[in-house]
């Protein structure tokens, strides 16, 4: 991504920020107890219906943030994580990793939009975020 790592980093961790450049999140909410490595984050969505679920989030300042599900009336599982490796000249390399499952079937439909739109539209929204970040700044 065509962004400093430290800045990326700091778009991924402002979770109560995602309604603001992720279009399927509706509303986000860290949970008390927050640290700074380790924090419970709950999520609404909405693609096709609504559904929430909580994520616990393991940090490691500018290196990678590492999820796993708690509860949610719609994922079996939901476990993934950012790694951020810095590319040099304000660039990172990024690496998604996500493994979801749900406890019922999807459509076809749905799960290729999932992958196939949603997924890319998501990281593209965070790097031009980012970059917005750091216009203000």
């Amino acid at each position: 991504m065509a962004v400093p790592r430290e800045a990326l980093y700091q778009v991924i961790t402002d979770f109560d920020s995602y309604p603001e450049f992720v279009g399927e999140v509706v509303s986000v909410k860290v949970l008390p107890g927050a640290t700074k490595s380790k924090m419970k984050v709950a999520f609404e969505l909405e693609i096709v219906k609504k559904f929430q679920y909580t994520l616990e989030f393991t940090l490691k300042e500018n290196e990678e943030v590492s999820w796993s599900l708690v509860e949610s009336n719609f994922f079996k599982t939901n476990t993934g994580k950012w790694i951020l490796k810095d590319a040099g000249k304000g660039k990172t390399d990024a690496t998604y990793e996500l493994d979801v499952a749900v406890g019922f079937l999807i459509p076809g439909w749905i799960s290729k939009k999932l992958t196939e739109t949603s997924l890319p539209r998501m990281l593209d929204n965070f790097e031009t975020r980012t970059q917005a970040v750091l216009k203000k700044k």
